[in-house]
């Protein structure tokens, strides 16, 4: 579209939804977003502070609309996340590249004995928090690590989870980590060191939403791999390649 046909277009959008939900232009919240480069990091866009708090599944979670790219929630996962809940009663859980937390707060809630949350920044994981906060959750008896995964998972093992999430960025160029991130170049790596801390009849459910990814044949050896990106994705999203998501397990030795 050219900027005049967007205008319309986008015009025409927000008369349906004031139609269909029965609302005022005060509670629509018009957000653009725009291709980045591929060397162009994600940064904070707004001082504007519009937060408040969502409800998925009977869980809550604290959603910023204005001052970074995402909101804070990807709503593409909530399947996955309905999943780790009802798996994680009794359970260690490790959620790797945490962001804010959602998939941490739902294995808690699910009843898991502990949640560790890993992510680089100092920003989501007081997010993190927040979000543990508002559903009731007492963080004392939960880890929030601020570490990069890349590194953190090369360590030597002290503890093996039941259910890891690795849900990595398709790309960080982040000062604070020692290397980039290529999730497709990486993730032969980033999967083989999180099977380490996996316990032998856990599950590791690894997702990436790079639109080309092509999962390594080198995993098949090492792991019994199930794609499970068709029942992951919600109906209401039109874009079914919005993520492509796996079911990974050791093979018995």
């Amino acid at each position: 579209m050219d900027a005049d046909q967007h205008q319309l277009w986008l015009a025409e959008c927000l008369e349906v939804l004031r139609i269909l939900f029965e609302i005022t232009d005060e509670s629509i919240f018009v957000k653009t977003r725009f291709r980045r480069q591929a060397d162009q990091q994600y940064a904070k866009v707004s001082d504007e502070k519009n937060v408040f708090t969502v409800q998925e599944n009977g869980y809550v979670f604290q959603v910023n609309l204005s001052d970074y790219i995402d909101t804070g929630l990807f709503l593409d996962h909530r399947s996955l996340r309905k999943k780790v809940a009802e798996a994680s009663m009794g359970k260690h859980v490790l959620n790797l590249f945490a962001y804010t937390a959602s998939f941490s707060v739902y294995a808690a809630m699910g009843g898991a004995l502990t949640v560790t949350t890993v992510d680089l920044s100092s920003t989501y994981l007081h997010w993190a928090k927040e979000n543990f906060k508002l559903n009731g959750i007492n963080i004392t008896r939960h880890q929030f690590l601020k570490a990069d995964v890349k590194q953190w998972i090369q360590q030597s093992v002290h503890k093996l989870y039941d259910i890891i999430i690795l849900d990595p960025p398709t790309l960080s160029t982040s000062t604070m980590m020692k290397s980039d991130l290529d999730v497709q170049a990486d993730h032969v790596m980033l999967i083989k060191n999180a099977l380490r801390h996996l316990h032998p009849h856990g599950v590791l459910y690894f997702s990436n939403n790079f639109r080309n990814f092509q999962l390594s044949a080198d995993l098949e050896g090492e792991a019994i791999l199930q794609e499970i990106t068709h029942w992951t994705i919600p109906p209401d999203f039109r874009n079914k390649q919005i993520h492509r998501c796996w079911e990974i397990r050791k093979r018995p030795q």
